[in-house]
């Protein structure tokens, strides 16, 4: 889901055409020995390893400078420290560029993008580009997708190998991307992407994370001779390079299937080096995922069980442990309860949720996206509970407000104490915060997303901002305002459900019952539970207009057919006004055989990129099988999935009752830029694409046959 902030995500400030403040001393005017204890501890940090970095403030003699006091700040700050940080933060001097920077970084994921970029722009020119500033600026202008800007960081004079591998990092993880799952158009070719590894090579030599990054995507790609040889080379640099080590040895391994033997060497090699580094947890988390993607799992079970023990209060123990819990498989079933508006039985909602309160109840979590994860996942289950103690559902909402995991998840949160009569001060500051980060796309959409579907993400995001702080509003009696906010949501996103309900609620106070339901028909044409609620409001209202019970049905259907109407005159105009033609392919079929795309010819055919892990395609599943069902014994019409894992949607559809050809994926849906599931594909009998859709299925009992039928008609 990446935004250019004109003025603030690219503003980088030029030397020679703008007027800098004077630059607070750098690290080459203190001594030798506290910059180079400052440079171990960024190192380590930009690493990721918070743990070694927090054991080195602890051990090391404090210099007593901003700059040591900043980075055992951000130490502090990364493991959730709240009183190492206080202490370290009340040492920076207030306004100094280690101030801001250290500002920026607590504010992550709590204010907007730009504004954060702007704080670090202005830490970068007080400091004179030092490169502990140029290190955060590239935290930011990834979180922006700022491709641009991370390779005007990258070309920055004097910089640190660390500093400048970090940022060839970011780079070369967003292209990788952008290769991955962007639409064609906006796909890097390979070659470029190898360009930025080599550049990153020869720019940062004694740098391992761009080339560990570079390593483990080329595997993820199944390039393992161009994963190895990238290896190679860099552990002729760095020897001593753990990370580099362990990829190695599932390169040669992957290089190599059928050679059992060397299998056998690789995974020896790994188990000693956790003999060697047994007071090292972080180094020993490497190990564990090394030999697990070599199959390994005995040693790295002993090795595993081993840091358990002697390392109980480990980071890497921690994301075990919320492995381990779960956490967002076990909502899948509370959201499909929902959506079908079916709560879960008490007892089985409790053992679903009861690893992700363990978690969440800890007296502390280091990590802050295990903390922001955590929460998110906690919020969820709570719209299973109606009947949940609303301390609880005040102390998760005050988790998601301190460990941010986007706007949607603080508009939820707020919704939910608005909703059950809890803190509306707390829900006040959750929905202005939503609202104010509701500009901010999620990390990396824009380089995968059309600029249609971008704008489309955003309105979706204000409208359910804008429906928080209209309830929040409407709850604490500010009626205009709650007016103003409900009208706006509703404008931005006619159709959600939640959203039209507080419309229609505050069009009946206003005495426009029947604007209410016009509100509430745009709803009631989809499906799911939420819309059932839209339909019975709908209801309520047409009775207490005098409606009679044998016309309330008749009145409901007329509403709900204007709003269909609508819909599909506006999905058949947005119908590509030149098909094109469909990319070829040739994939193997679940149970045997091949399907290419000339099979398709003659039929107008619905293809299916899914996946059975995909939460909206298991929602789909019954709508397909009603709409396979339509048009059961006709011969002019077909359906084929294309799925990574066969066996697992056939078990899906087939739950569901929907039979139909299943292709195994051989990377065509990436080639056809095909970046989200479910999207479904419209091939006319020609053989060509006409109309693509992504996303929900509540539409697609009225929608999808209007376009079977123009498609079969020819026009």
């Amino acid at each position: 889901m990446v935004i250019a902030v004109v003025g603030f995500g690219c503003a980088r400030p030029d030397p020679q055409a703008t007027e800098r403040p004077a630059a607070e001393p750098r690290a080459s005017e203190q001594s030798q020995t506290s910059a180079r204890a400052a440079d171990e501890l960024r190192d380590l940090l930009l690493a990721g390893r918070v743990e070694a970095a927090n054991a080195l403030v602890k051990t090391a003699e404090e210099p007593g400078d901003e700059r040591w006091r900043w980075l055992a700040a951000m130490a502090a700050l990364a493991d959730n420290d709240a009183q190492a940080l206080a202490r370290h933060r009340a040492a920076l001097a207030e306004k100094s560029g280690w101030a801001l920077l250290l500002r920026a970084q607590e504010q992550m994921g709590k204010l907007p993008r730009r504004e954060l970029a702007a704080l670090v722009t202005e830490a970068r020119a007080r400091l004179g580009d030092h490169p502990d500033a140029v290190w955060l600026h590239a935290q930011v202008l990834t979180l922006e997708s700022d491709e641009e800007g991370l390779t005007a960081l990258a070309a920055l004079p004097d910089l640190p190998d660390s500093v400048r591998d970090f940022v060839h990092e970011k780079r070369i993880g967003l292209a990788f991307f952008r290769l991955g799952a962007a639409p064609p158009p906006m796909r890097p070719s390979p070659e470029h992407v190898q360009a930025l590894v080599a550049e990153a090579e020869q720019t940062a030599p004694s740098g391992t994370l761009a080339v560990a990054r570079a390593a483990e995507k080329w595997l993820e790609l199944q390039r393992a001779d161009t994963a190895l040889g990238l290896v190679e080379r860099a552990l002729a640099r760095r020897p001593d390079a753990l990370a580099l080590t362990v990829l190695r040895a599932r390169a040669r391994v992957a290089a190599a299937p059928q050679d059992a033997s060397l299998r056998a060497a690789q995974i020896g090699e790994l188990v000693a080096l956790a003999d060697r580094h047994r007071a090292e947890p972080e180094a020993l988390a490497q190990l564990v995922d090394g030999l697990q993607q070599l199959g390994a799992t005995e040693a790295a079970q002993a090795i595993y069980d081993d840091v358990r023990r002697r390392f109980p209060d480990a980071r890497a123990v921690e994301r075990w442990d919320w492995e381990l819990a779960a956490v967002f498989t076990a909502v899948v079933s509370c959201r499909m309860a929902l959506t079908e508006g079916k709560l879960p039985p008490v007892e089985a909602l409790a053992r679903a949720r009861a690893p992700v309160d363990a978690f969440f109840d800890r007296p502390r979590v280091r990590d802050q996206f295990l903390r922001g994860s955590t929460a998110a996942a906690s919020m969820e289950f709570l719209q299973c509970e109606p009947g949940a103690p609303l301390q609880r559902v005040e102390a998760v909402a005050r988790a998601v407000l301190a460990a941010p995991f986007g706007a949607s998840y603080d508009a939820q949160a707020a919704v939910l104490l608005a909703s059950r009569g809890g803190d509306l001060e707390l829900a006040r500051e959750l929905a202005e915060r939503a609202l104010a980060l509701a500009e901010d796309a999620h990390p990396g959409y824009a380089l995968v997303a059309m600029p249609g579907e971008l704008e489309e993400q955003r309105r979706a995001t204000r409208g359910l901002a804008h429906h928080a702080r209209g309830l929040v509003r409407l709850r604490a009696g500010r009626l205009e305002d709650a007016r103003a906010d409900g009208s706006r949501a509703h404008e931005l996103w006619p159709t959600q459900p939640d959203i039209a309900l507080l419309a229609a609620e505050l069009a009946e106070r206003d005495g426009e019952a029947h604007r209410a339901e016009q509100i509430l028909a745009r709803s009631i044409a989809q499906e799911g539970a939420w819309a059932r609620a839209c339909r019975e409001r709908l209801q309520l209202l047409v009775r207490a207009r005098g409606g009679s019970a044998k016309n309330l049905d008749r009145t409901i259907a007329r509403l709900e057919r204007e709003w269909k109407d609508e819909r599909i005159a506006a999905v058949l105009a947005a119908r590509a006004a030149a098909p094109q033609p469909l990319a070829p392919f040739e994939l193997d079929l679940r149970g045997g055989g091949r399907i290419s795309n000339e099979a398709l010819r003659g039929r107008v055919t619905v293809m299916i990129a899914t996946e059975p892990s995909c939460f909206a395609c298991r929602l789909e599943a019954p709508a397909l099988a009603k709409l396979q069902q339509r048009y059961r014994g006709r011969k002019d019409v077909q359906f084929l999935v294309v799925t990574s894992d066969p066996d697992g949607i056939d078990a899906l559809h087939g739950t569901a009752g929907f039979h139909t050809q299943i292709a195994r994926d051989d990377g065509w849906r990436t080639a056809v830029g095909i970046n989200s599931y479910p999207t479904h594909l419209f091939i006319d009998a020609a053989g060509r694409e006409v109309y693509r859709e992504a996303g929900g299925y509540s539409e697609m009992h009225f929608v999808h046959p209007a376009l079977i039928e123009a498609l079969r008609r020819g026009r």
